[in-house]
């Protein structure tokens, strides 16, 4: 029986490490999508033309990004800006 609870103990103390790790992982990732979705934002606001909104649709928001980086059109069509 000992060995059992030993077991559960050591899970359960594996899945909190896991858990804390994957939090920490989402956190730094969400200021990153602030800036990008801010800076979407503004070009938004500055496009006046239909020609504007879609050269600001395939844009990548940060300069300097991964390639992995999403458009300022997928925030877009994501409801994800205001």
């Amino acid at each position: 029986m000992r060995q059992i609870r030993g077991r559960v103990g050591q899970l359960g103390g594996i899945l909190v490490v896991l858990a804390l790790i994957l939090w920490f992982v989402q956190m730094r990732k969400a200021p990153t999508r602030l800036l990008q979705r801010r800076d979407c934002e503004r070009a938004y606001a500055v496009a006046h033309t239909a020609a504007d909104t879609a050269a600001v649709d395939q844009r990548r928001p940060i300069i300097g990004q991964s390639a992995d980086t999403l458009t300022c059109g997928s925030f877009r069509r994501a409801g994800q800006l205001n």
